[in-house]
């Protein structure tokens, strides 16, 4: 009972996992897009249902996602490329999640399998230069992507029809301070702000733009660079309502973490 509690808080606060059963939210006016270093995952189960999920090609063997986009008793497809011509891939090494001190950080590497042959055109995102990172201070803006330009209404209410569409889209979005966010996650959703405090993650805002179920592990991305992953967003119901929040690739212990990764792996 405990663990379906938590489940449906995750829900509730906005963790960007979707499901075809589920509300199916994605980038909120965004344009359509090419990013051959992104990824589409599917996380198929047995009776057919799947989940969708995003992720970044960050060498020609890793795929960097959200830790959360694993579910038990899934079959991971992972789809390589824009369009109709995307590679479809199944994943059978074991993902590999960032744990600290026996805590789980939403950060999860997927291995390719070996001699397979891509289309020259996908090509990896570079690692981020973490000594020119975006700042909400410099008023930096980064751009988040995510299968499927879903609308809101007049009203700023999420679309709830289940669809994916093959189209990647692209919205830029500025880089804002967390502190407001993290204060109202800590007085309004207290277990889930406890989840994520120790996490290390930046924050994301516009009143136009915004990414929702569907868009997790998707990459954010900086003059070219890959500097987070999208976790999770702040309300379940209204878009643009809270911040978004991105996996800060910059911090000690996740860039050192990458890095070692993919060079012993």
């Amino acid at each position: 009972m405990a663990r379906l509690t938590f489940l449906l808080l995750l829900l509730w606060v906005g963790v960007a996992v979707s499901t075809v059963v589920d509300l199916q939210k994605r980038i909120i006016r965004g344009h359509r897009c090419d990013r051959y270093f992104h990824v589409r995952f599917q996380m198929t189960s047995p009776n057919g249902n799947y989940a969708l999920c995003g992720g970044s090609l960050i060498s020609e063997r890793w795929i960097l996602t959200a830790a959360h986009c694993l579910l038990p008793g899934r079959t991971i497809f992972a789809f390589l490329g824009v369009g109709d011509a995307a590679q479809r891939v199944q994943i059978t090494a074991n993902p590999v999640i960032y744990t600290n001190n026996n805590r789980q950080h939403d950060l999860m590497l997927l291995q390719l399998p070996p001699n397979l042959n891509l289309n020259p055109n996908i090509q990896p995102i570079a690692l981020p230069n973490c000594g020119n990172q975006p700042r909400h201070d410099r008023h930096h803006t980064v751009e988040i992507a995510g299968h499927g330009a879903i609308v809101a209404d007049w009203n700023n209410y999420n679309e709830r029809r289940p669809r994916v569409v093959p189209d990647l889209h692209c919205a830029d979005i500025p880089v804002v301070d967390c502190t407001n966010y993290r204060h109202h996650l800590q007085t309004n959703f207290p277990n889930f702000y406890q989840n994520k405090n120790y996490q290390h993650w930046f924050c994301g805002q516009s009143p136009t733009v915004d990414a929702c179920h569907g868009d997790s592990g998707g990459g954010v991305v900086y003059n070219g660079q890959i500097y987070g992953v999208f976790s999770f967003s702040g309300d379940n119901q209204f878009a643009c309502a809270q911040p978004a929040a991105f996996m800060n690739l910059c911090h000690p212990e996740y860039n050192a973490w990458i890095t070692r990764i993919l060079t012993t792996g």
